[in-house]
């Protein structure tokens, strides 16, 4: 049984509503077993079988979530009062799963929302000896066998300047420090390509009702000897709980039987799949020590409030415990360098001594380094037909699925924006930008155009709603937008711009300036809107996430979902845009509780009204067949309203140079993870092969 320190002091208070998740994921709930061997399940093939054979529905969607506070890339989403985005993407405010903003950053023109100025780095002065930037301590040209460990440094780019990180990677705003994922442990991998679970630190899982059993890898020891148990386990995930994850309320109790196993209780049986997604993307950052073991008494046992701005203000130079395969070595101000964990279970797969980050803020900083054979690895980087067809031949790239992209996030609060903040506006709106041109502009190799604008993901859309029939693409052009304007008491002045009573529909899409490709994407929007009659304006900005959290904006170009494979399952992006989304910043109705939104009905007679929050609450706890139904609604009242417009959808770009080093196949497990050049060296899929230099 668990002890009185384990019980949470909430969990006598009376049961709160379970709130609507950020990133969870309704299918079924088999109380069945998951393991090594089954993964999840040897049926599930593709995304759409994951969570409708989960789901009973047939075969469909595939999910992921970051929930427990970090997302399948570990990062924690709890958003405080200045949103943050993702590609890793995209925050909110407090009390959610979102990335927090304590001090607003920048961003880079990369997809992964981050932005700086900085130049791109030269050598310190203990690393350099080689043109092209890589360390050793010895030369030869001896092929080793297969245990040789390189005394050699692998090189890699990290996207803001190294003042700006800091190695609360977890549970602090966005986590930019990419070293992260070799730093600490996955609790569970997630095959984006087959959807299923690939253990790692949890070992073997069940959930059975209100009982998670979580069994640990043993032996899986940190970098500096001790095993990693159970009551550390329980204190990362506590340490999410206090920084706001979803359904933080619900967790009664945690046991440990032994140092490798927890047991943790809740008060209310949730949706299975939710719960693996909201614990296992988690990475072990804690330990039952200091400071986590302060923070664990306050929040867990004493039910202090406030503990979770006391775990986000942390920002500490080298990570607390290390629990991945690479520790932090040394951190200047141009470089972070990571070493091998000797101790790491896997530690003999890596045959490479160090690996180095240096700061390559935005993709022509990032390009130049691959062209030039600066670097080994990048982790991620939206790289264009053109570029990558300059790049050598040596260079890998991987692609895997986004779950994100571009989308318009227009304010719905009429004292702010009068016009864009009406219903048929934002239709005519949608009808005006032709998706499927935008996505020609924008870098169709890796995007896709969304067949209808519902809240759900391109790739599974088919899936789960009627496209060809009752949910209409919404592309009507030039003339149905004038239709839905004209409809709405709108007419076109001397100028050719809508209007209404000389007040005329203008405005900004606010669009992060150093993203090349969302700044291209958006470019081709503000074309088509102009040719609609609208009168709209690109405005490149140095930091969206200031503009976005005021709320002092009309349209701005946001990730249209919280990202990962979580947002695969129709939850976790309809929740993203029902109000988890940068903290409601964008006002819309319906992120508030208890407020019904009044859309026609889907069979075309009369209208529907539905309690937003209300139906996600429901669909968060929903199992078998009566996930669809809550799906489809929610999904009507998002193609109707239109909280936001989605665009595009993203495939994401990841590179291996083989010039020095071996890489897995594209197809293979270890190219399909987020990401390859963190998981592949674990796997000894991505070893030094160019011998000492």
């Amino acid at each position: 049984m668990a002890t009185d320190d384990d019980v949470h002091p909430a969990a006598s208070r009376e049961d709160k509503k379970v709130s609507s998740v950020e990133q969870s994921d309704p299918a079924n709930q088999q109380e069945t077993d998951s393991s090594r061997d089954r993964a999840l399940g040897t049926d599930m093939q593709t995304t759409r079988r994951l969570f409708l054979s989960l789901a009973g529905v047939g075969v469909s969607a595939g999910a992921g979530c970051t929930t427990l506070g970090p997302d399948d890339d570990g990062n924690t989403e709890t958003p405080t009062s200045t949103p943050t985005g993702t590609e890793t993407d995209t925050p909110t405010t407090t009390d959610t799963n979102t990335p927090t903003e304590t001090d607003t950053p920048t961003e880079t023109d990369t997809d992964t929302p981050t932005e700086t100025e900085s130049d791109t780095p030269t050598e310190t002065e203990a690393e350099e000896t080689t043109e092209e930037g890589r360390e050793t301590e010895e030369e030869t040209n001896e092929e080793a066998d297969d245990e040789t460990v390189y005394d050699v440094t692998v090189d890699s780019v990290d996207a803001r300047s190294m003042d700006m990180l800091d190695w609360n990677s977890q549970y602090a705003g966005w986590p930019y420090i990419w070293g992260r994922w070799a730093a600490y442990e996955r609790f569970v991998q997630y095959d984006l390509e087959n959807n299923v679970w690939i253990p790692r630190l949890i070992d073997n899982w069940s959930i059975d009702g209100t009982t998670i059993t979580l069994d640990i890898r043993d032996p899986h020891k940190y970098e500096d000897g001790d095993e990693v148990t159970a009551e550390d386990v329980k204190a990362n995930i506590v340490m999410n709980l206090a920084t706001g994850a979803p359904f933080s309320e619900i967790f009664e109790s945690f046991d440990e039987p032994d140092d490798k196993t927890l047991v943790i209780e809740t008060k209310k049986s949730v949706n299975k799949t939710i719960l693996e997604f909201s614990i296992f993307s988690q990475l072990q950052q804690a330990k039952m020590a200091p400071p986590y073991d302060e923070f664990y008494q306050r929040f867990w046992v004493d039910g202090e409030e406030g503990v979770g701005r006391d775990i986000q203000a942390m920002e500490p130079n080298e990570p607390h415990y290390v629990s991945g395969i690479f520790g932090q070595m040394r951190k200047d101000s141009e470089q972070y360098l990571m070493e091998r964990n000797p101790e790491h279970p896997d530690a003999d797969n890596v045959n490479f001594e160090r690996y180095r980050f240096r700061t390559y803020p935005g993709n022509q900083a990032k390009w130049d380094a691959m062209l030039a054979d600066e670097v080994d690895t990048v982790m991620s980087a939206f790289t264009p037909a053109n570029v990558k067809a300059e790049l050598p031949d040596h260079w890998q790239e991987y692609n895997f699925p986004g779950n994100w992209g571009v989308g318009l996030l227009p304010q719905h609060d009429p004292d702010t924006a009068p016009h864009i903040s009406k219903r048929p506006v934002r239709q005519a709106i949608t009808h005006a930008i032709s998706r499927e041109a935008v996505r020609s502009a924008g870098g169709p190799r890796v995007k896709t155009a969304f067949p209808t604008p519902a809240a759900i993901s391109a790739s599974v859309q088919d899936e789960w709603i009627d496209v060809d029939g009752t949910f209409g693409p919404m592309q009507g052009g030039k003339a149905k937008a004038a239709e839905r304007m004209q409809d709405a008491g709108y007419e076109k002045n001397a100028n050719g711009i809508w209007a209404m009573d000389g007040d005329t529909v203008s405005f900004d899409i606010s669009v992060p300036g150093s993203w090349s490709d969302w700044v291209t994407v958006i470019q081709a929007t503000v074309s088509q809107l102009t040719q609609a009659g609208f009168d709209a304006r690109l405005n490149r900005v140095n930091n969206i996430y200031r503009i976005v959290a005021s709320g002092e904006f009309k349209m701005a170009a946001r990730p249209w979902s919280s990202g990962y494979a979580r947002s695969s399952f129709p939850y976790f992006p309809l929740d993203w845009v029902f109000g988890r989304a940068y903290g409601n910043a964008h006002s819309y109705p319906g992120g508030e509780e208890g407020t019904e939104i009044t859309v026609p009905a889907m069979d075309g007679d009369g209208t529907m009204s539905v309690d937003v929050q209300q139906h996600l609450a429901d669909l968060s706890m929903a199992r078998g067949d009566d996930v669809k139904p809550i799906v489809e609604e929610l999904a009507w009242v998002s193609h109707q309203d239109l909280p936001m417009i989605p665009i595009v959808e993203k495939l994401e770009q990841s590179f291996i140079s083989t010039n020095n080093l071996s890489a897995p196949d594209p197809d293979s497990l270890a190219g399909n993870v987020k990401w390859p050049c963190f998981y592949a060296p674990r796997e000894g899929e991505m070893q030094w092969q160019g011998g000492q230099e």
